[in-house]
């Protein structure tokens, strides 16, 4: 997954505030954040890990 947007739609992460962050094991940094396409986003130390399909409406 590219690191700078959203997996989904494209949206650039750096434009999307953290809506959690979780400090992790050997300093590494978990947060997550909520895309304007209605998808999670994990990111570990600022690279998109995982992402949860967008909100059916």
């Amino acid at each position: 997954m590219e690191e700078n947007r959203c997996p989904r739609c494209g949206w650039p992460l750096a434009e999307l505030p953290a809506s959690a962050t979780v400090p992790g094991s050997a300093g590494s940094r978990a947060d997550y954040v909520r895309c304007l396409c209605g998808s999670w986003l994990a990111r570990v130390n600022g690279v998109v890990v995982g992402a949860t399909r967008p909100v059916s409406r």
